[in-house]
Formats: structure tokens, sequence, C-alpha cells
């Protein structure tokens, strides 16, 4: 009987001692192929920023240039379903840190996976989203415009405000939180371009997962502002979509930091 009990027991300390914690760090443009799923950082999107999370990290890349939606070799979707598959399943869970239009990738999966993330099998305590790309970019907007949709690669398309807005339901998360967390320090050139709040790449209507584009300056679930020369103007209300929130450590006003400063924020 004491054998049966010791055998038991070593059993399921050792399924115990098995699990793992994870965090998963998906990346956003870049104009390197950082193909790979596993613990190395591939080109080194992420430097030194991914010292700020502590335990074991899994780097899901892709072909920087590519449309983060797509399937395929060096793809975003396809690594990311083979990498969390691979990594948060079983006993192990996952903290995933997106940064831009990786944000974008994994936001896509998520409301394609065709229902909660748990039911499918994935433990995925919850998305850390830095400067979150995916509700797109006014800057590539600009760009397909003065090049008359010639210019730009497959990602810059992707990030065009209505085709990004427009390429899934951004209210289904399959039940994982995302947790935003924008920057506002911008620069000349950008921000003129950018409306409100900016890091100099996204606007906080996308770093904040607003329903809608706008001039905006708060993250919170909910704003109004009145919008229009006075008094032929009017109320308007933005909403966060549905399990997107800011991050419980950052404030509404966001963080004093550029598009790249705010990769060293996984912590959060």
């Amino acid at each position: 009987m004491r054998t049966i009990l010791a055998t038991i027991t070593a059993f399921l300390l050792a399924g115990s001692l098995s699990a793992q914690t994870y965090t998963v760090f998906i990346h956003g443009k870049s104009d390197k192929n950082h193909n790979g799923v596993g613990t190395t950082d591939v080109n080194g999107y992420w430097g030194s920023s991914v010292n700020s999370v502590g335990g074991t990290r899994i780097f899901i890349g892709y072909d920087g240039t590519s449309d983060p939606r797509s399937y395929g070799s060096s793809r975003a979707q396809t690594n990311i379903a083979t990498g969390l598959t691979n990594y948060c399943k079983g006993s192990n869970s996952c903290k995933i840190v997106c940064h831009s239009a990786g944000c974008y990738a994994i936001e896509y999966w998520l409301s394609n996976l065709g229902s909660t993330a748990s039911a499918k099998g994935f433990n995925l305590t919850k998305v850390t989203a830095l400067a979150a790309a995916s509700g797109g970019s006014e800057l590539a907007n600009a760009l397909n415009g003065i090049t008359f949709g010639f210019g730009g690669n497959a990602m810059d398309k992707s990030l065009i405000v209505t085709t990004a807005r427009g390429a899934f339901n951004h209210n289904n998360t399959a039940g994982v939180a995302v947790n935003h967390v924008p920057g506002y320090k911008g620069m000349f050139g950008a921000s003129v371009i950018l409306p409100g709040e900016d890091d100099y790449a996204v606007a906080y209507h996308s770093s904040c997962g607003y329903n809608r584009a706008g001039g905006l300056n708060k993250c919170q679930s909910s704003l109004t502002q009145y919008e229009g020369l006075w008094p032929f103007g009017s109320n308007k209300t933005y909403n966060q979509y549905s399990g997107h929130y800011r991050a419980p450590s950052v404030s509404s006003t966001g963080l004093y930091l550029d598009h790249g400063q705010i990769k060293t924020e996984g912590w959060r």
C-alpha cells in the first residue's frame, strides 16, 4: 500500500514539476524576417526589452513585412498556432506580450479560433498589448495615398485603418483579456498625420482598442467628446471593444514612451 501511495505521489509531483508558465512574445512590423518559434529572438526584434519579464520566454516570429493575417511559411498565423499549441496547452500556461502589428496578429488569431481559448485547450492568462496596431495607422493610409496604392509592402497595406478595423471581429477575444499599454511620446511629422495622442506610429484609437477611429487623448473604457466646429458639432462616444481594457498599472493618460521604447513594458 505504501508503495502504491509513493508511486501516485511521485507521479503527481512529476506532473506539477513539468508544468511551465511562459511569456510569449509576438513582434510587429519589421524589415526583417524573424521566422521561428522557440526560445530564440530571431534577428533580435525585442533586444534587451524582454529583460523586464522574468521566467521562460518564448518568441513567435515571422516575416515582418508580411500581412499579419496570413498563413504559410514564415507567416504570423501559422506560427502563432504552432507556438501556442506547443507551449500553451496541457499543464502549461502562457501570458502573451505583443507589440504593434503583433497585437493585430494575435487578436486576429483569437477572433478566428472558433470558440473560447480555454474550450480549445489553450491556457492563456492574458494579452499585454504594447502600442497595439490592430486598429490600423493613419501613416499606412498616408503611404497608400501618396503612392496611389502602389507603395508599401503587405504589412503596410494591412495597416490601413479601414482594412485593419474591418479585418475581423475585434469584440471576439476568445475569452482572453487584452490589456492595452499606449504611449504618447510622439514625433513631429508623424504626429501631424496621427490623430490625438500617439507614439509616432499608432494613435490612441488603435493602441487603446477603441471601437472607432478618432483623435483621442485618454485611454479608458468609454470616452465622449465634442467634435466639430461649435455650434455645428456634436458629441461623439468611443468605447473600447469587448474584452479590451487599459492595463491596470497604466493611468488613463498612458505612458510617455514612443513606439519602440514601449517594448520594455511587457511586465505589465
